[in-house]
């Protein structure tokens, strides 16, 4: 099969839908070497970091992804004429020149459901472009039931046929096992307790952060020797977030680390007493799950794709109530056996979930789509 494949968010930070884009790839072409793909971006790539054994790099370089989205990609589209077009990042152009079938990952609906914690102009881009160009594109790939019921719901009047949901999964490394000296010497670089919580993700209002400093702040006086460690780059209206660690009462146990390398945060995820991650919206929550995979009992959401991720493996708190998520926090700071109990059931419920699956299931829907087929009949 030969795919055209939107690689924009393929950077050498990669978070989120970069990360998806990369797995994806990598167990794509492992999977199916005498696939051609066509990698689209705007932006320089490295080629030799890209997958795959035939390999066409497409541009041409533009500063502006929306511009080149909407003006030279789909000329670039109509003249390769692959047998699919695969947008994994919600936007594709919104003219198809040469009727190219398309298929486009919907990660959530979070710009319909928590429109406060987006930027306007994204408000308006996804708002107003996503409704009309999903009613016309050929597959739709959500990470969840969740949100794949979100989106049925907000904007009704696409076939439900045309929506499959394909769950994501930890990375592989994440199985693989940290010694003690690698989780010492990760702790030792970033001055760290023996016992600290981990909270991973870009710094951003949905992720429900302030919530969880002032939850600290209820636990930590009876705990001064733990520490809140938060990890992930700064995000759009971080301003509150490091407005409650300026002013926090616990200032002095919570540290942010900013983005880590991923072996890092292997180590530190191996290391945690728990990973915490009270978001307010997931379309999936990677963290979670790559979380489970390292050995790290997990404190999560209630709700959202979360209940669907954690399928019973995680201690679930209400995001909203500031002491719930207190008690959750002491839970796992006191309940040895409960914890343990977490970070077995977590180990086996990533196990049930794999890039491979996730590559061969998406590749399935591409090639039914590029043969006129529906993604789910």
């Amino acid at each position: 099969m030969r795919s055209l494949i939107d690689v924009t968010t393929w950077i050498p930070a990669r978070s989120g839908i970069g990360l998806y884009t990369e797995r994806l790839l990598r167990a794509w072409a492992d999977q199916y070497p005498d696939d051609e793909f066509l990698f689209a971006s705007n932006l320089v790539k490295d080629d030799a970091a890209l997958p795959g054994r035939q390999v066409t790099r497409v541009g041409p370089v533009m500063p502006s992804r929306a511009l080149w989205m909407q003006t030279a990609l789909p000329l670039q589209v109509g003249r390769l004429r692959p047998d699919v077009a695969f947008y994994p990042n919600y936007l594709a152009p919104i003219v198809n020149v040469g009727a190219v079938p398309r298929v486009v990952t919907v990660h959530d609906m979070a710009v319909f459901l928590h429109p406060q914690t987006f930027t306007w102009k994204k408000r308006v881009l996804q708002r107003r472009l996503l409704p009309a160009l999903l009613t016309t594109v050929q597959g739709i790939i959500t990470p969840s039931e969740s949100t794949r019921r979100d989106l049925l719901r907000l904007i009704p009047n696409i076939d439900p046929r045309r929506v499959a949901s394909v769950a994501l999964a930890a990375d592989p490394a994440c199985h693989l096992p940290v010694s003690d000296e690698q989780v010492r010497q990760v702790q030792r670089r970033y001055d760290l307790p023996q016992r600290y919580l981990l909270a991973v993700g870009t710094l951003e209002p949905r992720k429900n952060l302030v919530r969880l400093i002032e939850a600290f702040e209820l636990v930590w006086p009876n705990a001064k020797d733990v520490k809140l460690i938060l990890v992930g780059g700064k995000g759009w209206r971080d301003g509150a977030i490091a407005d409650a660690l300026k002013h926090s009462s616990a200032r002095e146990g919570i540290d942010a680390l900013g983005y880590v390398s991923f072996d890092d945060l292997r180590a530190l995820y191996r290391g945690a007493t728990a990973m915490c991650y009270p978001s307010l919206y997931e379309g999936f929550g990677l963290p979670v799950i790559e979380a489970m995979a390292c050995g790290a009992p997990v404190l999560t959401s209630h709700g959202s794709s979360l209940d669907e991720v954690a399928a019973g493996a995680a201690l679930q708190i209400d995001p909203l109530d500031v002491q719930a998520i207190a008690s959750g926090l002491q839970t796992l700071l006191l309940d040895n056996d409960e914890r343990n109990r977490l970070a077995e059931a977590g180990q086996r419920r990533a196990g049930q979930l794999s890039w491979q699956q996730t590559a061969s299931t998406t590749r399935q829907i591409l090639q039914r789509v590029a043969e006129g087929e529906l993604p789910n009949p």
